[in-house]
């Protein structure tokens, strides 16, 4: 079975459309990515996924601002498909990570209004006999691998299916103090890897945000990737700075077992 979807990630929305963060409009980029989208691989992909940060500073009114902005509907539980209807694209099946900028109470508040509110987001759904997995290692700063996330991990790969990772923070190190000391419990982490390890024939690949950066990398076998956000971007120093860059999506592709990925870069 092939399908293809699209992953985002990172939009840090303000509690309206001309809010800036950093100088920079959030909410034009957002369109900006998402009207390519549509334009250019809306017609041959099934679903989007972002990965989290949906607001910047969590408030009611800034949810509010997104749910309105993507016009978005709730047609099932917790992590969707929600339909967003925006920029070209009418009443879509997209996908949603809470990240470490989203309060979990308002995100299900908002965004999922019939699915109880969950401290942590650890959920799965199905897509052609595809499992996606999505773990939630807290709305902190620092990621933390709580023992009922690292517990659903390997509940879900038990279950047999060929499985995407989903997660809001980055897995691997990014190579910079700021962004790896974010994942300060390094031996819980690699509980991670060794649960993922046992089960590497199965996983097709991690999909992850947080760092605003795009990366691919081989963990244990297992392809791991990260995506440039539509917020402002970093570059790798110890210290954070952020920069003006073309907009990143993933095009992600399940043909025979075997996961495959295009960037498409949208210009500013």
């Amino acid at each position: 079975m092939t399908f293809s979807f699209v992953q985002i990630t990172d939009h840090h929305l303000g509690e309206t459309e001309s809010q800036l963060m950093k100088g920079y409009s959030t909410a034009h980029a957002v369109r900006k990515v998402l009207r390519h989208i549509a334009e250019n691989v809306g017609e041959r992909i099934d679903f989007l996924i972002t990965t989290g940060d949906q607001v910047n500073d969590a408030s009611e009114v800034s949810y509010s601002n997104f749910c309105q902005m993507f016009q978005l509907q709730a047609v099932s539980a917790a992590p969707g498909p929600a339909l967003v209807t925006l920029e070209g694209l009418q009443a879509f099946p997209m996908y949603f990570l809470p990240g470490n900028h989203d309060d979990r109470e308002l995100f299900f508040r908002y965004l999922f209004a019939d699915t109880p509110s969950m401290p942590l987001m650890n959920v799965s759904f199905q897509h052609k006999g595809v499992q996606f997995i999505c773990l939630d290692f807290g709305a902190g700063d620092d990621a933390v691998a709580y023992p009922e996330t690292l517990d659903y991990l390997e509940r879900s790969l038990q279950a047999g299916f060929p499985s995407v990772i989903l997660t809001h923070h980055h897995m691997v190190p990014m190579g910079n103090r700021w962004q790896d000391d974010y994942f300060l419990d390094k031996e819980k982490s690699e509980i991670f890897w060794n649960i993922a390890t046992q089960y590497q024939a199965q996983i097709l690949g991690v999909l992850s945000g947080h760092v605003h950066t795009t990366y691919e990398k081989v963990k244990r076998g297992i392809p791991v990737f990260g995506l440039r956000s539509t917020a402002p971007q970093v570059v790798f120093l110890d210290e954070p700075f952020f920069c003006l860059q073309p907009l990143h999506y993933r095009l992600v592709t399940v043909q025979d077992g075997i996961l495959t990925t295009r960037i498409f870069e949208v210009p500013l």
